[in-house]
Order: C-alpha cells, then structure tokens, then sequence
C-alpha cells in the first residue's frame, strides 16, 4: 500500500510540474504584439462594416431595434452584463455616429499599442457592444474575434510593435527600462496558452461538426457533403459569395472529394499534431494553405484571417523575431513552446 502511495504521489507530482510548466513559465510577450496588431485591424474592419447601415440599424425605429435584440436573446428582463451594448442607449443619428467614432478610435489604439493595457479591455468593448446589440447578423468572425480580444486584455500586448514600447525606447537613458519591458512573463505564456487550447477546441468542433452527417437542403439531398466529398463543390458553386471562379472543377471530381476530405482530416488532427515540435511546421504551413483557399472559393475572408491571425500563438517567439527581422530580446526568454 505504502509503494502504491509512492508512486501515485510521484505521479500527481509529475503532473502537477508538468502542469506549471506547460501554464506558468515565463515567455518572451513578443508574439503578443504582431498579434495585437492584427487582431486590432481585424476588430477595426468589423466595426467599419457597420458604418453604411449604423442609422437603418439602430436608430429609433430602424431593422433591428433593441426590443427585438432581447426577444432573440431570450426576452430576458432586467438589465443583463453579459448582453449589455452602450448601442442600446444611442437611439438617434447623432449619438450613434459620435458613439461610432469614439469606437473606432478606441480601436485604432489599440491597434497601434498605445495604452495598450486600458485600450485592449475598452476595444474588447466596442467589439461586444457591437456583437450583443445585433447577434442575430453575426457570422463565424465575431466567436473566434472576441476570444482573441478576451486573452489579449490577459497579457502585455503592448511590450512589442506598438507606440507604448517606442515611446520606452525613446525615453530610455539605459538598458534597464528595455529589459525590464521585454523581460520574460508568465502572463504572456498564459495568453499564448489560452489562444493555443481555444484553438485546438475550435479545431476539434469544426471537425467533428463535418462528420456528423447533417442534412442542409433536405432528404432528398446529399445527408453529409462532408462524407460524400462534395462540400468543396457547394462552396465553390456559391457565385454570390466566391472571389475566384473555380466552376472548372466539376471536369475534375477527383480533386474536389480529396480537397473536402482534406479539410475534415486536418481539422481532426490539429490539436493532435500542432504540439509537436516536429509536425507543428507543417500543421502550419496546411493551415495557411487551407484558410487561404477556402477564403478564396467561399468568401469567408475574414473568419479565415481570425483563424490565422490565432495560430499566430503556436510560433515560438525566436522564430517570430527571425521573420520580423527584429533580432533577439535583452533577456533571453525561455520559450512558451515546448
């Protein structure tokens, strides 16, 4: 009995290292930067998008108004934090705009890291505001954009490309305020951590979501599109919402039933894959290929921009300051990547 305590408390131990390790071992925060900027220009596009139709939307009497927001929440009474949007209370064409434009240069901030620890948490705002006051209008981009702008608020999303650690460097007499700037955090792992397990669930969803079986059209159609190898051609057959006209694929079915398979096995076997040190290149690498493509033939740009905007996250900070060409840190970080 004594022997089997032992080696289960070896055991919890090992876990329970392997655990602290894997959450809370300091990291460069360098990738949170490039991360931040595209995330923030990703937040502006959606914001902007809204700017044509912000009066026919939300104004007094227009489309969606904010009674009809709360019966598709649930006409739920009450003041509720977690549906709560400041566009509830901007009923006319002035205090819109002006809302808007506040908005927008919350978001431009943000984007560019100045006060990035205040201007994350207030675009993470915006953002919601947007997404709560018209969630039935929203699409694939607004899940995966607010879980970036949640775990960005974490981390210091501003130690690099961003006005707050130019504005370090230009007052900086010596080393020491750099180095402590770029010094290796805990918080950066636990962002990085976060955006790699959120993504690897997201992965996981979508995969086994395709190989459910659903019927789109109706019985008489195809059950799984995804099973069959045609869900490639649905998409591409879609002329309202392509980039590029890939109709020239039904002389080749082949290549459709092994692009649609393709995608339903990659999916299945990112959150697998992507942790090795070995195959997280290529993982990659596919992935890049796979969302670019599928921008292309299905019009889904931004959604798959979010997408590899999040794989940002698996890059280990050396190899990220090799691409950027921004060379190695004052401190030498331990990686946040196994």
């Amino acid at each position: 009995m004594s022997r089997l305590s032992e080696t289960v408390g070896a055991w919890a131990q090992q876990f329970g290292d392997g655990w602290n390790r894997f959450w809370f071992t300091p990291s460069d925060p360098y990738p949170l930067g490039p991360m931040r900027l595209c995330v923030g220009l990703l937040a502006l596009y959606f914001q902007l998008t809204y700017t044509p139709d912000l009066v026919r939307f939300f104004a007094e009497g227009g489309l969606l108004t904010p009674q009809l927001t709360e019966q598709w929440n649930g006409g739920a009474a009450g003041f509720n934090p977690a549906q709560f949007s400041y566009l509830s209370y901007c009923s006319t064409p002035e205090k819109l705009y002006g809302a808007h434009v506040v908005g927008t240069i919350i978001l431009v901030l943000m984007t560019i890291g100045l006060f990035s620890r205040i201007t994350s948490m207030l675009g993470l705002v915006v953002v919601l505001s947007y997404i709560q006051r018209a969630p039935m209008i929203t699409t694939q981009l607004e899940t995966v954009l607010a879980m970036l702008m949640i775990y960005l608020c974490l981390g210091p999303s501003g130690a690099s490309w961003s006005v707050d650690r130019w504005l370090v460097r230009r007052r900086a007499t010596g080393p020491a305020p750099l180095a402590y700037w770029e010094r290796p955090r805990f918080s950066a792992t636990i962002v990085v951590r976060l955006v790699q397990v959120h993504l690897c669930l997201a992965y996981v969803m979508m995969g086994l979501a395709k190989i459910r079986g659903v019927s789109v059209f109706g019985p008489e159609m195809v059950q799984d599109p995804w099973g069959a190898g045609v869900a490639v051609w649905w998409l591409v057959a879609r002329p309202d919402s392509q980039w590029i006209n890939f109709t020239w694929l039904r002389n080749w079915p082949l290549v459709v039933n092994f692009w649609s398979h393709a995608i339903v096995v990659f999916e299945l076997l990112f959150p697998v894959l992507i942790w090795h040190r070995l195959t997280r290149p290529l993982m990659l690498t596919v992935a890049a290929v796979m969302w670019g493509s599928l921008a292309l033939i299905s019009g889904i740009a931004p959604f798959s921009i979010a997408m590899l905007i999040g794989n940002i996250a698996f890059f280990p900070p050396e190899t990220l300051r090799m691409l950027t060409g921004c060379g190695a840190t004052n401190v030498a970080p331990r990686p946040a990547l196994a």
